[in-house]
């Protein structure tokens, strides 16, 4: 997939609610549990993404910012639309949620916007020592990149920093995209990086899941990056909007977003699903020594995954056919020992939500409004045994 609209879409679709599952090769059956509201523990976000809890049970926020007026540019545009130009901005931060206040603890990253759409910090996780792994956003090329100017260097890359903010390595996502394009045999293939979520490996380094390159991607601890994983396009039957002849088929993308470890060891990723995004497409897969699975399917759109305390797999994603206008409702769902899926919280309630990470306190965190610069919010679910 390329291209800014495209990534906007994405966003859009993606955000619209939150579902939890369980690790099942097939669809579950869902109960809602009786849980009380959600409670806004957070808000005045800049255009918050991933979220995760630190060592130090406190809780840490990406956000994208919204850009700026540093350099602007105007990245192709796909056949029959309309060119975005994106802005560059050093809006982008890293902040941290504690004892009930918010304050920024990195600032200053870089953060291209168009429009309300930013692409900056995306997500955020931690090595054993405690340092911090971030993934900055982009959606394209280096040579795009390069007409955003040097301060845009950081895009489409995972930074190590210290807690003060001092960067210890780097690895360019984007440039081993421009290279490798690691899924460049599937029909309808491009090259674009767009760097995601972030967990870390248990023996230094991290792996990323790469939405616009549809592939896992291993960084080692000195940024030497290569493909863990590539997630290939699905064939599925052309919408009627195409106007194509009956039985139609058409690639659809794979679009891996969050990633997180399980129990087991292995790492679960949240495949979002390209156009046309049929309902029950999306699936949670699993990922260990480089071969892929399915451990969960019967979701529509999915954003990222978790696990709680007693290793059940929560999803922020949504069920059932997408609204015309592409905004899903996206909800919060956990999936039982048993296979079946209870929904946390009412679908509906949800804005825009990217992120979602279980407390120490047993709740479940969502980062809201992710493409609303400077009201995005986290929210605490309540979550019953």
């Amino acid at each position: 997939m390329s291209g800014v609209r495209i990534g906007r879409r994405l966003l859009a679709a993606a955000t619209g609610g939150v579902a939890v599952l369980a690790v099942t090769a097939g669809p579950v059956s869902a109960a809602r549990a009786d849980v009380a509201a959600p409670e806004i523990v957070a808000k005045g976000l800049d255009s918050p993404r991933g979220i995760s809890f630190g060592p130090d049970g406190a809780l840490y926020i990406a956000e994208s910012g919204h850009g700026g007026k540093v350099k602007c540019a105007t990245p192709p545009a796909a056949k029959g639309e309309k060119p975005e130009k994106m802005c560059l901005g050093m809006t982008g931060r890293i902040s941290v949620l504690k004892d009930g206040k918010t304050s920024v603890l990195i600032d200053h990253l870089p953060s291209a916007a168009s429009g309300p759409f930013a692409l900056g910090p995306h997500d955020v996780a931690f090595t054993a020592k405690g340092d911090l792994l971030v993934t900055i956003g982009f959606s394209g090329d280096t040579a795009f990149r390069a007409k955003l100017g040097p301060k845009a260097r950081t895009l489409g890359t995972l930074l190590t920093l210290s807690a003060k903010g001092r960067s210890l390595s780097f690895a360019d996502l984007v440039a081993y995209e421009t290279r490798h394009n690691p899924d460049r045999k599937d029909k309808g293939s491009a090259v674009d990086s767009y760097p995601f979520g972030v967990a870390p490996l248990a023996g230094g380094g991290a792996l990323v899941a790469d939405t616009g390159g549809n592939s896992v991607l291993r960084i080692s601890r000195k940024g030497k990056i290569s493909t863990e994983a590539v997630l290939h396009a699905r064939s599925v039957a052309a919408p009627p909007a195409l106007k194509m002849p009956k039985g139609s088929k058409i690639p659809m993308q794979s679009v891996p977003m969050g990633i997180a470890k399980g129990p087991d060891g292995a790492y679960y990723v949240a495949e979002h699903g390209g156009f046309p995004n049929p309902e029950g497409a999306a699936r949670v897969l699993r990922v260990k020594n480089g071969k892929v699975t399915t451990a969960a399917r019967g979701f529509t759109t999915m954003a990222d995954v978790a696990f709680d305390a007693k290793g059940r797999l929560i999803v922020l994603g949504s069920v059932g056919p997408l609204p015309a206008d592409g905004m899903s409702k996206t909800t919060v769902y956990r999936i039982e020992t048993d296979g079946t899926r209870t929904e946390l919280l009412k679908p509906g309630t949800l804005t825009t939500p990217l992120g979602v990470a279980v407390g120490p306190d047993g709740a479940v965190y969502v980062a809201d409004k992710a493409m609303a610069p400077g009201k995005g919010e986290i929210l605490r679910v309540p979550v019953p045994e």
